[in-house]
């Protein structure tokens, strides 16, 4: 975690705004847009992407590194923050990040971005909250969702309060009974907005199975599908490499740009 955050605040690129999303010092938005433009200005193409951080922690911060490799596509990168549990327990999480993108698709034009044309994306928890902003249905419709290393199905059950996946039940969740509704495994179905999922071949095991799964459902239920998985990329070599504007992530996210995924 360090790492990213160090990566974010040695970036010497500058939001060009900062958007609220609600009444919550946090609940806010870094807007960077590319300083140059082409010719005919059309409306630029639009990543939303959510930081990780366990649901318990992060900022906009841990994403700003990623902003010169979506600027130079050219792209508007829109980087965002949620809530943090346990001071704010589910679905405050999700609530925000649902939020968050309806605010970027109603004023997005305003930044000269193309609503028509938006991604939406996260790394770890991030992921996992952008994929279920999608799932859900209680969003616009995007151009497609790229989580990177995220987990999709948070039913781990009887395990010890000290793991990992303990610290879901602990600290992200009010209640136990709510790892179902946080899962979103159980609502792919129905789904049509393509997805690009992507870990690392040493990424931690929780993600890697569900990884694996979500492909899976999406798949078996007609949803276009395309995966990526990083030889020798740990849960946090996932993220950091997107620093690089030539990392294959990028011709990915193109590809969506234009309805090509």
């Amino acid at each position: 975690m360090h790492s990213v955050d160090a990566l974010g605040k040695s970036c010497k690129t500058q939001a060009l705004a900062e958007l609220a999303y609600g009444p919550d010092p946090v609940q806010r938005l870094d807007v960077y847009v590319p300083q140059q433009r082409a010719v005919d200005w059309r409306p630029l193409p639009v990543l939303v992407f959510f930081h990780g951080g366990a649901w318990i922690r992060g900022d906009r911060s841990w994403l700003k590194f990623m902003a010169p490799a979506v600027t130079s596509m050219p792209a508007i990168f829109v980087a965002g923050t949620y809530r943090h549990a346990p001071a704010a327990r589910w679905p405050a999480q999700y609530c925000d990040v649902r939020d968050a993108i309806r605010q970027v698709h109603e004023r997005i034009s305003e930044f000269g971005g193309d609503p028509a044309r938006i991604v939406v994306g996260g790394h770890s928890a991030g992921g996992h909250l952008a994929t279920l902003a999608i799932l859900r249905g209680e969003i616009p419709p995007m151009r497609a969702c790229f989580p990177v290393s995220s987990s999709f199905d948070l039913r781990y059950g009887d395990v010890s309060p000290d793991s990992e996946e303990g610290r879901v039940y602990r600290f992200l969740l009010a209640e136990r009974s709510q790892d179902a509704d946080a899962s979103p495994i159980l609502f792919a179905q129905g789904n049509r907005v393509p997805f690009h999922l992507s870990w690392g071949s040493a990424d931690l095991a929780r993600i890697i199975r569900t990884s694996e799964a979500m492909t899976t459902a999406l798949r078996d239920d007609g949803c276009a599908v395309t995966t990526a998985i990083v030889s020798g990329a740990g849960h946090f070599e996932t993220h950091l490499q997107l620093a690089d504007p030539e990392n294959p992530w990028y011709a990915c996210l193109r590809s969506a740009f234009d309805g090509d995924l």
